[in-house]
């Protein structure tokens, strides 16, 4: 009778106790359910712990839920087709050095459909269709401080300082073509000649103090500032054999930029295995730094080669929202959108080039897919 009785006791314990370190090494110091990648918040990756993700986005004609595309057409007399349609994807890593600190890394990718259709001072051979952009950024984030320890799912109050650098790059928009005509005459090219928006990228950094906390049983909520600079180029060049033709086509633009970043995001458990998160920030350009060079651009330039580089908006209002469902305590697959009040102002700097900078100031859009596995 006393060895029944043992028996299933310490099967118990041990049952119990494999439940426990399962759960350690799940969810650890982070709450039940908690996605690390993509989200803002003071909570660092529990040591230890990898988590890594990979998404998918896009918008086009079939997925177009505010109009994106139409009124990227309305405000700019150069698009056609498909301009608007963006394809992309997003990988993403996280993972915990100690309980306090945490390294992570991201890049995304993307291709942005900028159909020009005719162009009537020229005679086409062919033409680029997206700018085809690579952003990449690692960072860290430090654990400032930590209260609330003893708080149900962990979901303690914390403080931390999260620094980020990255870098920006997009391939050069070619427009090969064997006639141009100019104010005053018109230049033949013997072979097909390529004009480029080119040398399209930028470099900078960004810290945010993060303060999280618990909303008792609404959910997590966070709270963050920041400040940033970055570096961003961008021109027009072409491969003309003609020197004169050359010099003509040639610009240089240089922005240096400062911003400010205020934000709030709430991630809630809608069922035990059904997480969502909502995000919010503003990008406020604090101080704007535009050369270029030759200072004045050359009258001959057609419109597609010729902006200012700059724009007057100062600001970019940003929402996110993900809903993310737990398929095993590892395996996580999310749905998401993601708004923009101006475009990537702000988040993509080199987009000041000649194309990108005609329709930086206007509403834009994405919804994803993302699969996410935690080691």
């Amino acid at each position: 009778m006393t060895t029944l009785t043992k028996k299933p006791l310490a099967e118990f314990l041990l049952l119990t106790l494999f439940n426990c370190a399962t759960a350690s090494q799940v969810f650890g110091d982070t709450p039940l359910g908690w996605i690390n990648n993509n989200t803002m918040s003071a909570y660092t990756t529990t040591q230890g712990e990898l988590e890594i993700s990979g998404s998918i986005h896009a918008v086009n004609e079939a997925i177009d839920f505010l109009d994106i595309r139409e009124d990227l057409f309305a405000n700019n007399q150069r698009l056609v087709g498909k301009s608007g349609d963006l394809d992309g994807t997003r990988f993403e890593a996280h993972y915990g050095i100690t309980n306090y600190l945490s390294v992570f890394a991201r890049q995304r990718q993307h291709e942005l459909t900028v159909d020009l259709g005719d162009i009537a001072s020229v005679n086409l051979v062919d033409i680029s269709n997206s700018l085809d952009t690579t952003q990449q950024e690692i960072g860290l984030k430090w654990t400032l401080y930590e209260a609330n320890l003893l708080e149900p799912d962990n979901r303690r109050t914390a403080l931390s300082l999260q620094l980020t650098g990255y870098e920006n790059e997009t391939d050069d928009f070619d427009v090969v073509l064997d006639r141009i005509d100019l104010d005053n005459f018109t230049v033949f090219f013997t072979d097909p000649t390529t004009f480029a928006v080119s040398n399209m990228e930028d470099e900078g950094w960004t810290s945010r103090l993060l303060y999280t906390q618990s909303l008792a049983d609404l959910g997590i909520g966070s709270l963050w500032l920041g400040y940033g600079e970055s570096s961003a180029t961008s021109g027009t060049s072409t491969n003309a054999v003609n020197g004169t033709v050359r010099r003509l086509f040639t610009q240089e633009f240089e922005l240096e930029e400062s911003y400010y970043y205020l934000g709030a995001s709430i991630n809630f458990n809608i069922k035990p295995r059904l997480v969502a998160n909502l995000s919010y920030e503003y990008i406020y350009i604090a101080d704007t730094e535009f050369s270029r060079e030759p200072a004045v651009p050359p009258t001959q330039l057609p419109g597609f080669l010729s902006a200012s580089g700059t724009t007057e908006e100062d600001g970019n209002h940003t929402l996110s929202a993900r809903l993310s469902y737990w398929l095993t305590p590892q395996i996580s697959a999310s749905l998401s959108g993601n708004l923009y009040s101006n475009q990537f102002l702000g988040v993509l700097p080199h987009y000041n080039n000649p194309l990108g900078e005609s329709f930086s100031t206007v509403p834009y859009g994405f919804i994803g897919g993302e699969l996410a596995f935690r080691f």
